[in-house]
């Protein structure tokens, strides 16, 4: 199998243009940007310089507090810790503020022909756009051949191997419901260091024609003519690897989903599953079962007195929070422990605390500033996260007197922060472990070596558990890969046709309260409040979807696509324009599509909800099937004049 790896770099213009940065000075603007963090001048304004990544390949940001300190300096020495800052190969400066200090650093940047541009946000929000624009952009990618990728259930799964078994368990799985994703030059992605996404990369000038299974012979399957739209998708996160091999009667082959064998792609290790092939196997039934077994792993197995008790439990707590109209949000904290265990961090010191120290925002620091001993504005640049030490601030430390150090050190680990991580050191200094001992501070090291990497995969999963939520009342189902959340006034009957889309297939997230959180990518995923695949139907009680309709039929969580409200349908004139309204709804920032649908009697609500998904998909696809029609109609007119 080939793997060839491939990676665009953005240019300092094209981040201007995304991000809206204004351009301070007149240089060019074509450096390339080649790594996905952005670094924060910190260290380098006290004129210590360090041969790391953040003066040589990151975007750098001066804020309030940086020109704050550097308007503090006599005119000499500034002059002289910008000259000698502006001449590292950093691509570019950006800056958050108007001043004369500012004036002054575009003065000295154009000598050295720097790009300094301005942003309109403040800097902890720019910082963040950045990195997300960043991220999507430098993923690291390759191309594969001879790999089917497909859409089951909501998994992700590759499939390779045995080719003609493979080509044909993937036409019975699409017979069955599932998605195509693509059978060659599959690009993988990865996404943040989070997950690997998997795409399409034939080329899509011709609208939905790159949908094609690949047979031999040239019997190719246009499978978007064959299937419908419905059985499609451009990308999909990868979870699950099935190989394919002709049965050997020699081999043992240990049960499905027993052997932990993986496969590696672009750092990740991919769960791999070997599937025998012989005749009267029925491959897709298999394969859909490997699927749904990697999502029990993933969501856990409860019995139903379990979730009877519980959700009986938490039904009433619902209707209690609802009567007083409290909305609960329990990730204001998160013990260090769970930091600790999700990145097998080893502990120095402070096992004791673990339990009792709270990590409550989203950053990890390094004390930059502070060990040189300016502490203004510390708190409130949001300096109660976990902090950060690698070889630059222990030889920072070293760089200045006994004494100043004792004092500046002194004074920094009297700040109420979580924890300090250690990073990529091989001796921490004594003077150092007696403090922190002496102080009872939680002292953390991880096995990441580069600052970048550590601040980037730890930000990311601290901003993935504090990411902004808000509740909405309403039913939250997957329809063909679309996250649609249902909403209407109660007694419209959203349960009721989210129960008949269950049965159509469909897959139930959340019913009644949804929480949606806006992740670090920039989507808003929803779940349920509390807890999930129950729901309340009228005449029939409570009931559990995962354990009536399995776990094919639910999923813990979905990216929002579409809002669908339900509204009832007062006039009889069933061709009025008024029963398919579309329009936007701001959620935690984002605009969402919104579509009314006017529901009544004689109408099937689950069978209008499933149009209305398929037509916005296809609108995202380039197909507008109202334009089409009008245009053939058009051209019928003509053609029946003339």
């Amino acid at each position: 199998m080939d793997r060839i790896k491939q990676r665009k770099f953005p240019k300092v213009k094209e981040l201007a243009d995304v991000l809206g940065l204004v351009p301070l000075l007149d240089v060019e603007m074509e450096s390339e940007i080649k790594t996905q963090s952005v670094y924060r001048v910190g260290y380098e304004l006290n004129g210590f310089f360090s041969e790391g990544e953040e003066l040589l390949t990151n975007v750098n940001v001066l804020g309030r507090k940086e020109i704050s300190y550097l308007e503090r300096m006599n005119f000499e020495k500034r002059r002289e810790i910008l000259n000698r800052y502006m001449s590292y190969p950093f691509p570019a400066l950006i800056v958050t503020l108007e001043n004369h200090i500012v004036n002054e650093i575009v003065e000295i940047a154009k000598k050295y022909k720097k790009p300094v541009l301005k942003s309109n946000n403040k800097t902890i929000e720019f910082i963040r756009n950045a990195k997300f624009y960043l991220q999507k952009v430098l993923a690291e990618e390759i191309l594969i051949d001879e790999y089917i990728l497909l859409d089951v259930y909501g998994v992700g799964l590759l499939l390779t191997g045995y080719e003609d078994a493979r080509l044909g368990a993937t036409v019975e799985l699409l017979e069955r419901g599932h998605k195509f994703i693509t059978d060659t030059r599959l690009k993988i992605r990865n996404i943040a260091n989070r997950f690997i996404l998997g795409s399409n990369t034939a080329d899509k000038e011709n609208g939905d024609s790159h949908f094609y299974l690949f047979g031999k012979d040239r019997n190719d399957i246009d499978v978007t003519t064959h299937f419908g739209i419905k059985s499609t998708r451009k990308e999909k996160k990868i979870n699950l690897l099935i190989e394919l091999e002709k049965w050997d009667e020699k081999k043992f082959y240990d049960r499905l989903g027993l052997d932990e064998l993986h496969e590696e792609f672009l750092g990740f290790k991919i769960p791999k599953v070997t599937l025998p092939v012989r005749k009267g196997r029925n491959l897709a039934i298999i394969i859909e079962t490997a699927a749904i077994n990697y999502r029990l792993k993933k969501t856990g197995v409860n019995s139903a007195e379990y979730f009877w008790k519980e959700s009986k439990k938490l039904i009433e707590e619902n209707r209690e929070n609802k009567k007083r109209g409290l909305v609960v949000n329990d990730k204001t904290s998160m013990p260090v422990r769970y930091i600790k265990s999700r990145f097998s961090l080893n502990v120095l010191n402070g096992e004791e605390y673990l339990d009792t120290k709270y990590i409550t925002t989203t950053g990890v620091y390094r004390p930059s500033l502070a060990l040189t001993g300016y502490f203004d504005m510390y708190g409130e640049e949001g300096y109660k996260g976990l902090q950060l030490f690698t070889d630059t601030e222990f030889k920072y430390l070293e760089s200045i007197s006994v004494e100043e150090k004792e004092k500046n050190l002194e004074r920094y680990l009297e700040e109420d922060f979580p924890a300090i991580i250690i990073s990529g050191v091989k001796n921490i200094p004594s003077y150092f472990l007696d403090k922190i001992i002496e102080k009872n501070i939680i002292l953390l090291e991880t096995k990441l070596d580069r600052p970048s990497h550590v601040v980037a995969t730890f930000s990311a999963y601290l901003e993935n558990y504090f990411a902004p939520s808000a509740s909405v009342h309403g039913v939250f189902v997957e329809l063909y890969g679309f996250g649609v959340l249902l909403t209407g006034k109660s007694g419209i009957g959203k349960s009721e046709t989210a129960l008949e889309l269950i049965h159509r297939g469909h897959r139930l997230i959340a019913d009644d309260s949804v929480r949606f959180e806006k992740g670090v990518i920039g989507d808003i995923t929803g779940r349920a409040s509390k807890l999930p695949y129950f729901m309340e139907i009228r005449g029939l009680g409570i009931i559990d979807v995962k354990a009536l309709y399995g776990v094919g039929a639910v999923r813990i969580s979905k990216r929002l696509d579409i809002i669908i409200e339900l509204q009832e349908l007062k006039s009889e004139d069933y061709l009025t324009a008024m029963d398919y309204q579309e329009s936007t709804e701001i959620l935690l920032g984002n605009e969402i599509p919104k579509i009314k649908l006017y529901i009544s009697s004689g109408r099937n609500a689950a069978a209008m909800v499933e149009i209305a998904v398929m037509n916005l998909m296809a609108k995202r696809m380039g197909y507008n099937s109202e334009e089409v029609y009008l245009k053939e109609l058009k051209n019928k007119n003509y053609r029946e004049n003339n």
